[in-house]
């Protein structure tokens, strides 16, 4: 930003952004208690889980304590170093007005130039792909429960595991665990042979393993939506969000929510639209809006608008 300012080019920032420091006591207090659970047993962690539920958990991070609140985040300086940067910014484009609140809420910015353009997808790829495909080749029964993304802490696929552990769900998980594989392992151990994980596939076999599961799932700490759950939708897969990041203005009241921190709340929920299916009221719904609003077309559209009013303006 420092070079594209001493050289006259104006500068838009996509934020991506939600609370950093409330992210962190989940994603890492979550991987604490269920890292305990496995030690030690379901018992051992009972009062951790209700504090979880609860948000009086104080988590150990960083050689510093950390409350649901973010007090105690030991890098807050940097979010500082954020919001002075973003002062810089000649516009923001951030992917949700939830996102946009947020920005001005945690990092105190204050200027008038922005537009959203939300997250989009590409419907020719997932709008109506092949099931068999993905169950033939993995060898896997039809209505699984998926989560498609990273395998790491802040996506929250453990405590997912933890929650279906005393079904007899089968859980996919589709991503790469090569920065956290020490978490993939613990998701193997909450949930044993019930539990797939794929590192890698092309997204023509993604849109097949969409097609192909019963519930789409991401219960994480990290999304500003979650754009697997946007390609989930196209594909007619009921899908569960989580109440913690800007989920809501996208899925709306056509998904089923859960609660991240809460493993009762995430087994409800999934359950509910694993019950309901593929022909109910709200996954219809939601592929119907997501092809009517959130495609990449309409994010080019709101893009390109944002950056000519900014090269008008200088």
């Amino acid at each position: 930003m420092q070079a594209c300012t001493r050289a006259g080019i104006p500068v838009v920032v996509s934020p991506i952004w939600l609370s950093i420091a409330r992210a962190v006591w989940g994603s890492r207090g979550v991987h604490g208690v269920l890292t305990k659970a496995v030690r030690e047993g379901s018992k051992s962690v009972v009062s951790h889980l209700l504090m979880m539920k609860q948000r009086t958990l104080k988590v150990n991070w960083d050689e510093s304590i950390v409350h649901y609140d973010g007090h105690g985040y030991s890098k807050a300086e940097r979010l500082a170093a954020v919001g002075q940067l973003l002062t810089n910014a000649n516009a923001l484009l951030p992917n949700s007005w939830l996102e946009l609140q947020a920005v001005r809420t945690d990092l105190f910015w204050t200027g008038n130039l922005f537009d959203v353009a939300h997250i989009g997808v590409d419907p020719s790829m997932f709008l109506s792909p092949d099931p068999n495909r993905f169950l033939e080749y993995f060898d896997l029964r039809k209505s699984f429960v998926l989560q498609a993304g990273r395998i790491e802490p802040g996506k929250n696929q453990a405590m997912l595991c933890w929650a279906l552990r005393q079904t007899d769900l089968q859980i996919v998980l589709i991503g790469s665990s090569a920065n956290w594989p020490s978490y993939a392992q613990l998701c193997r151990e909450i949930s044993g042979d019930r539990l797939t994980i794929i590192d890698h596939i092309p997204q023509e076999m993604l849109a097949s393993a969409y097609a192909a599961a019963g519930v789409h799932v991401l219960p994480s700490w990290m999304e500003t939506c979650g754009l697997v759950s946007l390609e989930a939708a196209c594909s007619g897969t009921p899908v569960v969000g989580s109440t913690f990041g800007h989920e809501l203005e996208y899925l709306q009241r056509d998904a089923w929510y859960c609660d991240p921190a809460d493993p009762d709340s995430i087994r409800t929920a999934v359950i509910s639209a694993l019950q309901a299916g593929r022909d109910s009221d709200r996954p219809l719904g939601l592929k119907e809006r997501v092809l009517g609003q959130f495609t990449w077309e309409m994010l080019a559209i709101r893009t390109e608008r944002l950056y000519q009013e900014v090269l008008e303006k200088i």
